[in-house]
């Protein structure tokens, strides 16, 4: 018997690094599993290895950026489950390369960051909200970063995926309060691991981001409007 036996969960960015391992990690627990990525070469190979005979994983091809997408993946989740109890935003980007501050970045960056790290996630909220109100004490977690907290936004470096997270964790704020008592909504720091975008030198692996996870989908329904990592609450 696993801590997720039954739930039912829809996770984007599961092809790789902490989606990957999250995926892993939750069917391990029991959960059944809808999941999204952009690549589906990629993608396909998740698959296989995650759950190669298809019981408690299906997935999804789709470009989260992509306005169509969420509907898209709503019809293969309805497909699949009556109902949603885990809505898990785990895609990103990190794309400012050695950019310092936010003055001296490219417009056409900011607007990939902000597509992919707040709008992407804002619209998968607002298309699953029916879905989570029919589910298990249902939760959505945004897959933030502590390099988008509120001290962070006086440091050098990333600047668009500093601000990109800052804004979704003022939506996570705001959408928790607006469910409260009906979708515990919260934020998630995965820790600086090594994967695409926390790149090599990262101290930690995608498999403790993924512990993690587990810890902030298993915690009481009343937490919400929070920022957690490894379990423990940190400040926004």
């Amino acid at each position: 018997m696993g801590v997720l036996d039954g739930r039912r969960v829809l996770l984007t960015g599961i092809s790789r690094g902490v989606g990957l391992e999250t995926a892993r990690l939750f069917l391990r627990e029991g959960a059944e599993v809808v999941g999204v990525a952009r690549d589906p070469e990629r993608l396909d190979r998740a698959r296989r290895e995650l759950d190669p005979e298809g019981r408690r994983l299906s997935v999804v091809a789709a470009d989260l950026t992509d306005r169509e997408t969420p509907g898209k993946v709503l019809a293969a989740v309805a497909a699949r489950f009556s109902a949603l109890d885990v809505l898990f935003n785990n895609a990103g980007v990190q794309i400012d390369g050695d950019t310092q501050g936010i003055g001296e970045g490219s417009e056409a960056v900011l607007d990939q960051a902000m597509a992919a790290n707040l709008l992407a996630p804002y619209r998968f909220c607002r298309t699953f909200l029916p879905l989570l109100l029919l589910g298990k004490e249902p939760r959505v977690v945004n897959v933030s970063s502590g390099a988008g907290n509120f001290e962070s936004m006086s440091m050098l470096g990333i600047p668009t995926y500093r601000l990109s997270k800052w804004a979704l964790n003022g939506f996570t704020m705001l959408l928790a309060t607006e469910l409260a008592g009906k979708v515990a909504v919260n934020a998630f720091d995965p820790g600086w691991v090594k994967t695409d975008l926390g790149g090599p030198r990262a101290p930690g692996t995608p498999v403790d981001s993924a512990k993690g996870a587990l810890a902030l989908v298993t915690l009481p329904f009343d937490q919400t409007g929070k920022f957690w990592k490894d379990g423990a609450q940190i400040p926004f």
